[in-house]
């Protein structure tokens, strides 16, 4: 698994409670491994973060954002790091990824911020409607969406929304 190489690299190379060097550490291993290894990486780094960094900022402070797909926990990372007053629940299918994911999580020092749920999309989005209606006058609703999968299944998550 290329992702747990990237776990190690990032736990001994970033600062712990700084969600920036996270990050930037998991750029520099995957310019440094994965690119020189033609290895394709599902990180939204560099730009790509900085586009979904804007996006999340027409929605305003204090939202809750629902990201599918955490693969590492990067992008949910990069948005807590340039928005601390959000929440994000995000959703990985693949429970190694959960795992790397949690993990960068812990060291960044965002715990409170940001909740991992393990499991597909299609079994987890009636399990939060169904956590949303156990909170009773508290709706757990969310500010933004952001999916971060394959394209294909974008529709079904809608529906299932």
């Amino acid at each position: 698994w290329k992702e747990l190489a990237l776990m190690h690299f990032v736990l001994d190379h970033a600062s712990p409670g700084n969600p920036t060097a996270v990050c930037d550490a998991m750029d520099d291993f995957s310019e440094a491994r994965w690119k020189v290894a033609h290895q394709w990486s599902k990180v939204a780094g560099n730009l790509k973060s900085e586009v979904v960094s804007s996006s999340v900022r027409g929605c305003g402070l204090g939202i809750r954002l629902l990201e599918i797909g955490t693969y590492c926990g990067y992008s949910a990372l990069r948005i807590l790091a340039a928005f601390p007053s959000i929440s994000i629940t995000t959703l990985e299918a693949d429970p190694i990824h959960v795992m790397i994911a949690r993990n960068m999580v812990a060291l960044s020092g965002l715990v409170q911020n940001l909740e991992v749920w393990t499991g597909h999309s299609k079994y987890l989005l009636p399990r939060l409607a169904s956590a949303s209606r156990q909170m009773h006058d508290q709706q757990l609703q969310y500010g933004a969406l952001y999916m971060d999968r394959w394209g294909s299944e974008y529709h079904d998550d809608f529906v299932a929304l």
